[in-house]
């Protein structure tokens, strides 16, 4: 269940890439005049939030990849990971550079482009300094990679960003036309519609052509929806896997690539109720399974342990 495969190689790359473009940032300055490539305090940032529960994991990935600082923010909640030296940000760069989905990408290339422009303009000019040429030995110009139209199974992309977007839900009701009681089990991921940066001619890119590709992979449909929050109307995409096949699709994915957040506790839960589903018949003692574990689970979690984490 290791991040780190068993012949060595790494599924980092593309979880991170899913995860900074579910719960990540990037910013960069705009403008490619000399003081905005020179002066650090232009450097681009790439900013994650976690919640504060999962500090684990923000320590894991700063360790693993051993780029940024951490800063927890215990009153609000959540942990943040800025990665903003040059070193670091060519490391995370050159590791998610081929694997991001979703309109995001834009925004990496824009730090690729800064980057390679970081490079020339130093490493030409006779006024460089011992820190900075120390920092181009270690660093290189590189070539920014389009979006990634791979099949969504084919890599741990998906894993980052429903560790970022998504929640398992396990929900036990009496059946009002029957003397029983179901238990439904569901995978929500939930992304706002647009990118909220415009191209040249005004547009914003859409979330569809992603979440439609997720849709057809688990054989559900993509639905939009529209809420108020805090006075603005927030527009979404969501799907939604609540059926036996599509159950097993997720099943199957997250078995083969873990999610590596507090998630993955509650996907052992809603994965050991949907092997009691599928292999015995509904029983009380299968109820009372089901809703010991619902009340440790999700946002009522309680416990946790992070041994999927060590390798």
């Amino acid at each position: 269940m290791s991040p780190i495969n068993k012949d060595g190689s790494s599924n980092i790359g593309p979880y991170l890439a899913g995860l900074i473009e579910g719960d990540g940032t990037f910013a960069i300055k705009k403008g490619n005049n000399k003081s905005t490539i020179t002066n650090k305090n232009y450097n681009p940032k790439i900013i994650v939030v976690f919640k504060k529960s999962d500090l684990p994991l923000a320590t894991f990935l700063k360790n693993y990849t051993n780029c940024g600082v951490l800063f927890i923010k215990p009153d609000r909640g959540y942990v943040l990971w800025q990665i903003q030296d040059i070193v670091s940000i060519f490391t995370i760069l050159s590791i998610i550079n081929e694997y991001m989905r979703t309109p995001k990408c834009e925004a990496k290339n824009r730090a690729i482009e800064w980057l390679n422009l970081y490079i020339d303009k130093n490493i030409n000019s006779p006024k460089a300094q011992p820190s900075t040429l120390n920092i181009l030995k270690q660093i290189h110009p590189l070539l920014a990679k389009p979006i990634d139209n791979s099949p969504i199974e084919s890599n741990s992309w998906f894993s980052g960003f429903s560790d970022a977007d998504s929640n398992f839900s396990i929900n036990i009701h009496q059946r009002s036309d029957k003397n029983s009681t179901r238990v439904q089990l569901y995978y929500r991921l939930e992304i706002k519609q647009n990118y909220h940066i415009t191209d040249s001619d005004g547009n914003k890119a859409s979330f569809f052509p992603l979440m439609s590709q997720i849709g057809m992979y688990l054989g559900v449909t993509v639905h939009s929806r529209s809420r108020s929050v805090k006075d603005k109307i927030f527009h979404s995409f969501t799907v939604i896997s609540q059926n036996k096949i599509s159950n097993l699709k997720i099943l199957d994915y997250f078995s083969k690539y873990p999610l590596l957040s507090s998630k993955y506790l509650d996907f052992k839960d809603w994965a050991h109720i949907l092997d009691l589903q599928n292999s015995n018949p509904v029983t009380t003692s299968y109820l009372d399974k089901a809703t010991k574990i619902r009340t440790d689970f999700n946002s009522t979690r309680t416990t946790y342990n992070w041994d999927h984490l060590k390798f």
